[in-house]
């Protein structure tokens, strides 16, 4: 049924599909490398407010991808690679790719505005920084997946380039010219928005935090609920809880409270 409807598998043996859900008349014109894991095809997504288009995959290339149950992936220009995908997401007209300095800030997940103050204030101190960045590394080697994930209730549309990027829960990424080298911690609770023109390289984006209007982060960490809008660029800085940053740019800036 697959090869009926123009899909085509390297080696169709390494496909494995949900036994009970997987309808097969939901992929069309889907390329397959490697070791792919599809869920089950069973609910209807919502692209756009009161648009809504069965899940199931078309126009789309997956090399060693895990497609979680009831998503919607479609158009994908180039590729994805190496991505764990949760349960209904949806990823449309979107490249999602995976290529496999130590500064006076460590980012990590946890970083709070009190930890990266003893970092910078207390560099100088080479037993306690050396405690600092040890914990801070068990932190990071427990943390890190062997693949990029994606989790469940993502939508992602009409972005360029996604490589390398760890996406949480209930993420919005709508209209994003890139995201490179990222972490992103949204939660059904506290979901992160990034919208049109955003680029973000080796940054982390907290829980809460909106980042939208061309933005361009790079070695960043954004901490919960902050909003960064309107063409800010910023490069080796931090931004903790609740900063409100437009219209500007800062450089190895430490701020919020």
């Amino acid at each position: 049924i697959l090869e009926n409807n123009n899909c085509w598998a390297e080696d169709w043996s390494k496909i494995e599909v949900d036994e009970d859900g997987f309808q097969p008349k939901f992929l069309h014109r889907v390329i397959f490398y490697g070791d792919i894991r599809l869920g089950a095809f069973e609910k209807n997504v919502e692209v756009s407010k009161g648009f809504f288009k069965h899940s199931g995959i078309n126009d789309a290339t997956l090399r060693n991808v895990t497609v979680g149950n009831n998503c919607l992936i479609e158009k994908i220009g180039n590729y994805i690679h190496n991505y764990t995908i949760g349960d209904d997401c949806l990823i449309a007209n979107v490249s999602v790719l995976n290529e496999a300095g130590d500064g006076n800030i460590i980012m990590f997940p946890e970083l709070s505005s009190q930890f990266a103050a003893l970092m910078v204030k207390h560099f100088k101190d080479k037993d306690l920084k050396n405690a600092l960045r040890r914990l801070v590394s068990e932190e990071i080697a427990c943390l890190t997946p062997s693949v990029s994930t994606i989790g469940n209730n993502v939508k992602i549309v009409n972005s360029k380039e996604i490589t390398n990027t760890i996406i949480h829960n209930d993420c919005e990424i709508s209209g994003a010219s890139r995201l490179c080298d990222c972490t992103i911690l949204s939660s059904e609770h506290a979901n992160v928005y990034i919208g049109t023109g955003v680029i973000c390289e080796n940054s982390i984006m907290s829980e809460g935090s909106s980042i939208i209007n061309s933005v361009k982060i790079q070695d960043c960490f954004i901490g919960e609920t902050c909003h960064i809008a309107n063409g800010f660029t910023a490069s080796q800085s931090v931004f903790f809880a609740n900063s409100y940053m437009a219209n500007g740019e800062a450089c190895a800036a430490f701020c919020g409270p």
